[in-house]
This record gives C-alpha cells, sequence and structure tokens, in this order.
C-alpha cells in the first residue's frame, strides 16, 4: 500500500502568520535595527494598542458590520479617563466609568445599526461626528494629562515586555475561548452567517448584533486608556490614525466582511504584522506617505490570496490526474 503524504493546508487564517515570518526575515536582511531588541520593546506598546481596537473591530466585522467611530471612542476614552479621575479622586473609578460610557457608545452604535436600520457605515460616521465633538468639548481643545498612576502601569514591564502586551493578549485568548467553546459564541457567530436563519431558530438577533458593537466600545476604551496613559496625556485627536490600521488588521487577518467566520487570533498576528511594517517602512526612511501606501498594498495582497485557489487542493487535484 502507498501512502501519500497530503501537504499540510494553510487556512483562511494561516496565510497571516507566514506573512508575518516573512516579513520578519525581509527586515532582518533590509533592516535590521527595525527588528532589534529595543525596537521590538518600543513597538510592542502600540501594537497592543491596535490589537485591542482590531479586536472590537473583528466583532463587528463579524455581524457584517464596520465601526467608523473607533477613532472617535480612542479619542474619548483617554479624555473621559483624565476627567473622570481628577473627578472622582480614584484613577480606577476612571477607568471602570470611562470603559461603561464607551460601551454605551457602542449601544448606541448598535441600536442605530440593529433596530433602526441604518447602514454600519453612515451610523458610526455619524455618531464618530458626534464622539469626536464631545470630546472637543470635554478637553477644550487642548491635551489632559493623565494620573501618573496610570502612566506607570501603561508603561509597566513584566519580564521585559510591556504590561499592555499582556492586557492584549489576555483578552485575545478570552474573546477567542468565548467565541469557540461557549453557547452564546456559538449563536453568536451563527447569527453573524445567516441571521435569517438564526432569527427563524428564535434566536435574539439584535441582542448579539448590539452586543458586539457595545464590547467593540469597551475594546476601544482599553485601547484608548492604554493609548494615553502610555504617552501620559490625552488629546482630542490622539485616535485619529487608529481607523485604517483598526480596519486593515481585520482584512490581513482573514476576516471576511460576509460574517460570521472570523479569527481575532489571526486578527492579532494581522495587527503585529502592520505594526511591524510601519516600522520597517519608517526605519527604511520613506515618508508617512509610504506608509499609508504600504498597509493599503497589504491589504490588496490579503485579499488577493484568499481569492486565489488553495495550493493544497491544486496539488491533489495534479497527483489524481497524474
Amino acid at each position: 500500500m502507498i501512502i501519500r503524504s497530503r501537504p499540510p493546508a494553510v487556512g483562511e487564517f494561516g496565510w497571516i502568520w507566514i506573512a508575518l515570518v516573512l516579513l520578519v526575515g525581509v527586515s532582518a536582511l533590509v533592516a535590521p535595527s527595525a527588528i532589534g531588541l529595543a525596537s521590538v520593546y518600543s513597538m510592542l506598546p502600540f501594537a497592543s494598542v491596535l490589537v485591542l481596537l482590531a479586536i472590537g473591530q473583528t466583532l463587528v466585522v463579524q455581524q457584517r458590520g464596520l465601526d467608523m467611530s473607533v477613532a472617535a471612542i480612542v479619542t474619548i476614552a483617554g479624555l473621559l479617563v483624565a476627567k473622570f479621575s481628577v473627578l472622582t479622586g480614584s484613577p480606577m473609578v476612571g477607568v471602570v466609568l470611562t470603559c461603561a460610557v464607551c460601551g454605551a457608545a457602542g449601544i448606541l452604535n448598535g441600536l442605530l445599526v440593529a433596530r433602526i436600520g441604518i447602514s454600519p457605515i453612515v451610523a458610526t460616521l455619524a455618531t464618530g461626528a458626534l464622539y469626536f465633538g464631545v470630546a472637543r468639548i470635554l478637553s477644550g481643545g487642548s491635551a489632559m494629562p493623565i494620573p501618573p498612576s496610570l502612566q506607570a502601569l501603561a508603561q509597566a514591564r513584566l519580564l521585559g515586555a510591556p504590561v499592555l502586551f499582556y492586557v492584549a493578549a489576555v483578552l485575545v485568548v478570552v474573546v477567542s475561548l468565548v467565541l469557540r467553546s461557549t453557547v452564546v459564541g456559538r449563536r453568536f457567530i451563527a447569527v453573524g452567517s445567516n441571521i435569517a436563519a438564526a432569527r427563524a431558530q428564535g434566536t435574539r438577533t439584535a441582542a448579539y448584533q448590539i452586543g458586539s458593537y457595545a464590547v467593540a466600545g469597551v475594546c476601544y476604551a482599553i485601547a484608548g486608556i492604554a493609548l494615553a496613559g502610555f504617552i501620559g496625556y490625552a488629546t482630542p485627536t490622539a485616535g485619529s490614525s487608529y481607523l485604517l490600521p483598526s480596519i486593515a488588521a481585520v482584512v490581513v487577518g482573514g476576516t471576511p466582511f460576509t460574517g460570521g467566520k472570523g479569527s481575532v487570533v489571526a486578527t492579532a498576528g494581522a495587527a503585529m504584522f502592520m505594526t511591524l511594517l510601519d516600522q520597517l517602512v519608517l526605519s527604511l526612511g520613506a515618508s508617512p506617505a509610504m506608509q499609508l501606501l504600504a498597509q493599503a498594498v497589504a491589504i490588496i495582497i490579503a485579499v488577493s490570496i484568499r481569492r486565489l485557489p488553495n495550493p493544497a487542493k491544486l496539488l491533489g487535484r495534479h497527483r489524481r490526474l497524474a
């Protein structure tokens, strides 16, 4: 009996890890400083912030949505934690209240989409403009200092790596386990895959749609607090540069806009990929415009790869024909 080995299947969420390894290899050849220990440690806090944002965006996309208010909620989170910490005299209370307010902002997004029926892009663009307006009012157009205790926590390191990296990793694991191993997670995926079928089975589909935006709002809040704490102050434009990267990480990670399927683990890998790509481009002395171009090319390649035939299937077909 002849045993024929099968080529390993990459899977729709496996390409990002191959791409990440290739990017590390390219960086080692053309810009070794980009992956030096000091560079990686300085990159991880910002990569962690992007991971937190991309987790929330992934959940929304799995419900066939798209959250354009992410930049505004990140911005308002930093300002709120600064304001609440002063008003309550407790940074931890400020963190809790900030997460609650941003979760409520996410619920508003979800209600507009699931209950009123507004297109996700239109609804979240409108609320994003509203939240940016609130941010302007809160800040008065100037930066606000973050309490020293929050700065110390956001800038702390554990075993050499930033604490923010561990926070992002824990959230990735928790969300992934909930989606894969719980009834709520399986229903969440079912609603995103086929809302009509889920509704016919008696599932409260609106609750899962609204819940995705609510959890996303909390993820954005954690990211905004972490970003403000790491920098040391909150500004009315802090999150402006994170809208495209948050969407790019979801796309490059392999989560389709058709809903249902998705992987927050692959999204986290894509966030690391996008951050390292930005660092490589900057290490080569390229302009910020080239940084945006590199992100666009990465998105196009990621989408194109998923539309190509599976190499394993092609190889298997070729062997059968032979």
